[in-house]
């Protein structure tokens, strides 16, 4: 009945990971779609991954700029200079002049002077002195046509077409407006929906590849323009290069991605970060579509066709590229117009502006365009357009390629199988933590594996998807097997070890009478001259050294994954590899072995504190077939393990009196243990009491106690020159060794047990055939 219960609560522990890995599987799915084919990102997932992004961009905090790429602000310092915004033009002609001797690569212009600015009275002033001083009839007729023209076109206008026809390299920035009632609204009087679009269009020179028979107004996924704000005609004849630098935000106004191309009235125009950035680097804009949109955006160097530089874009096709946003607003360089006006900079600044590229735009209250990022709830919009450019120029990009997608799908499904089993099988506690660490882990894995190398990964549903399995198991273990599992421990712990429990809860069926035959290491530790001790002490005082002493060396057996079988008296027997297996037993054992002297040495500190006698140890392993499992009555039944293994182990604590050591290990346990990591040291080939078959033993040594690893190594080596010697019955030439060996370590037992062997050998050599075996006639 019970395993019919428990086997019923199994499937439906099964039955609920499966709708749940089903359920964060479609819901991934079914984003794709939406996100591929609907030009929208509202849907949850994308909001809730972009917070993550945001957070995880935080975390990282801001990165390192190219070093290339600066702001050319419209300041305070520039208002106050040049008087209040918009100012005259006049002022930009000999800022430009000023930057191009300082070998400033590029400009671009993230602002529109999109009227005429008109002539000013002090524009005026020379021309009516004139008219009032010269009456001649021809100077008159000259200074009335000049009058005329300054009415239609002022000189700061014409200043400023001058500047940037000598300057050449830069960029012409312009708006469009993304909706049709958006355009028509701030459409004046008699203008053109797309006004200069002609002179831009041609300088813009996009090679595009579009599918045959299709037009850009077949892609409903590209941003397209339904009018658009350009600068005056004569700033854009005079202008060489041009360049949107309309964006649109996420639905909670963050500044994520950048449009790279638009369609403008059935042209294909790049972006004033774009095409500033691929100037820069001296690249023509290649495109290529396929059947859904923009599929490639690439820069093809125009000294070399085969060097080409792709761009990552979303999957949508709408050409658009994630911001990898260097920081807050002031990230980049700034450089005032009005310094650049006045060419007044430090040998720094002068530094920084040969070969850069500068955006011109507005940063002081009222001028700027705030775009929020990750990093800046008020950064300048200058900013983020300063940031892409610098990702194309730099190669360091945020980026989603094709291949993450099937690779969210199989971390979904995979995540899913390798944790059911955990969700299921584990208890409540281990659940929890198993999904703390997931999701923990899965962040740094994120981190170092993907986002640490500018690709940015959905996380948020793998990790719902674990803690749902976690939060849905777990609620229905407590509803079910949990309490059931609660009212079996309470009747149970006083009598039956935690393993022996959970081993009958977890598998009812093997709670019978018997045991399974495994390979097992199994270790024994005992006090020596412990009845001295309890003659010296009252029971009391007595009961309480021996709490002191048991609590930290069972501690360690339990947090390694061992199990403490019993208490002898004053003996510890414990082992390793059952219930649970364990790979690496022996290397399990060895080490709380060691752990168990460095704690003993603590215990010693804190026993002469309390005034007790110090204690001393020995501590035998051995590795081997053990029969383990539940032995006894069927009324009364213990968790435990026999054979000829565990006598062993008992045989060899006991002989670590004999040689003087601490720990004793035999050649089955010394074989499993991981090459390089233990120290032992060969001692010697042995028969035990009771035993015919010899066996070869090993000391499990302690390196902190030794001077170096120099040390060690050259007390290692002159032992088993004495070992060599000895097996061969040079006794002379042994005892030379082991002599060394004591010089070394005065107090090593195991050399002075050999010496005085290798007297007594010599005086009264062993028989011819001798096997260099030492039988014991005691346990």
């Amino acid at each position: 009945m019970l395993e019919k219960s428990s086997l019923r609560h199994k499937l439906s522990l099964v039955t609920l990971c499966l709708l749940v890995i089903a359920a964060s599987y479609y819901a991934m799915f079914q984003h794709y779609r939406s996100f591929r084919f609907a030009r929208t990102d509202t849907d949850l997932i994308y909001r809730i991954e972009s917070k993550l992004l945001d957070y995880r961009l935080k975390l990282r905090g801001p990165i390192k700029s190219s070093g290339r790429v600066g702001i050319l602000a419209i300041d305070e310092r520039s208002i106050a200079e040049f008087g209040r915004w918009p100012f005259s033009r006049r002022y930009y002609a000999q800022a430009f002049a000023n930057l191009k001797k300082l070998g400033v690569q590029w400009i671009g212009f993230d602002a529109i002077f999109s009227e005429a600015e008109r002539t000013a009275n002090e524009d005026f002033q020379p021309l009516f002195q004139s008219l009032a001083t010269d009456k001649r009839p021809a100077n008159l007729q000259r200074n009335l046509q000049l009058y005329l023209t300054m009415q239609n076109q002022s000189p700061a206008d014409l200043s400023f077409q001058k500047s940037l026809d000598e300057f050449q390299s830069i960029t012409l920035g312009y708006l469009y407006y993304g909706h049709p009632r958006e355009a028509e609204r701030n459409r004046k009087p008699g203008e053109t929906a797309f006004p200069e679009l002609a002179r831009m269009a041609e300088a813009s020179q996009i090679m595009a590849d579009v599918p045959p028979g299709r037009t850009l107004h077949d892609y409903p996924e590209l941003s397209r323009a339904y009018g658009l704000v350009a600068n005056t005609p004569g700033l854009t004849a005079a202008g060489r290069h041009f360049g949107f630098f309309s964006n649109d935000n996420d639905s909670d106004a963050i500044n994520r991605w950048i449009t790279l191309v638009a369609d403008v009235d059935g042209q294909l125009m790049p972006s004033l970060a774009l095409k500033t950035a691929a100037e820069h680097l001296n690249r023509e804009i290649f495109v290529v579509f396929d059947e859904f949109g923009v599929e490639t955006v690439a820069l093809v160097s125009r000294d070399n066709p085969e060097d080409v530089q792709d761009i990552p874009i979303d999957i949508r096709g709408a050409g658009r590229m994630l911001i990898n946003p260097i920081g807050p607003g002031g990230s980049f360089k700034h450089i005032s117009l009005a310094d650049a006006y006045a060419n007044n900079f430090s040998d720094k600044d002068r530094k920084f502006l040969k070969g850069s590229i500068l955006l011109l735009g507005g940063t002081a209250a009222g001028t700027n365009d705030v775009r929020p990022n990750a990093f800046d709830a008020a950064i300048d919009g200058v900013e983020n357009h300063a940031a892409a450019i610098d990702n194309i120029i730099s190669g360091n990009f945020l980026k989603r390629p094709v291949s993450i997608y099937k690779t969210e799908l199989l971390i979904i499904l995979g995540v899913g199988m390798l944790f059911a089993p955990l969700m299921v099988y584990a208890h409540a506690l281990m659940s929890g933590l198993a999904v703390l660490l997931f999701v923990v882990g899965y962040y740094y894995l994120d981190k170092y594996l993907w986002f640490g190398r500018g690709i940015w990964t959905f996380i948020a549903v793998p990790c719902l998807e674990i803690i749902a399995m976690g939060s849905i198991t777990t609620i229905y273990k407590y509803m079910t097997e949990e309490l059931e599992r609660k009212k079996l421990k309470g009747a149970f712990q006083h009598y039956l070890s935690p393993e022996v429990i959970n081993q009958m809860l977890e598998h009812p069926e093997e709670m019978q009478l018997g045991g399974v035959r495994r390979e097992l290491t199994v270790l024994f530790s005992d006090v020596r001259g412990f009845t001295t001790i309890s003659e010296s002490l009252s029971p009391e005082r007595l009961c309480e050294l021996m709490n002191d002493y048991f609590t930290p060396m069972t501690s360690l057996i339990l947090r390694s994954g061992g199990v403490l079988d019993k208490y002898i008296g004053d003996a510890i027997m414990a082992f390793w590899g059952a219930p649970v297996p364990l790979p690496h037993h022996a290397d399990s054992a060895a080490q709380v072995a060691l752990d168990m002297l460095r704690a003993l040495d603590k215990v010693k500190e804190d026993f002469k504190n309390k005034q007790f006698p110090p204690i001393e140890i020995g501590i035998g392993l051995n590795t081997g077939p053990m029969s383990v499992g539940n032995m006894g009555s069927n009324e009364r039944f213990t968790y435990t393990v026999m054979g000829d293994a565990v006598n062993l182990g008992s045989r060899l604590e006991g002989l670590t009196k004999d040689y003087g050591i601490q720990i004793m290990i035999s050649e089955y346990t010394q074989k499993q243990l991981t090459p390089g990591r233990f120290f032992t040291r060969d001692l010697d080939h042995i028969r035990v009491k009771g035993k015919l078959e010899p066996v070869h033993v090993f000391e499990l040594m302690r390196p902190e106690s030794f001077r170096s690893l120099q040390d060690l190594q050259s007390f290692m080596e002159h032992f088993q020159a004495g070992r060599q010697a000895y097996q061969a019955k040079r006794w002379d030439e042994a005892i030379r060794s082991f002599n060394a060996c004591l010089l070394q370590r005065p107090h090593d037992g195991a050399s002075a047990l050999y010496v005085e062997r290798c007297t007594a050998y010599r005086d009264h050599p062993p028989i011819e055939n001798w096997d260099g075996v030492y039988t014991f006639k005691h346990k």
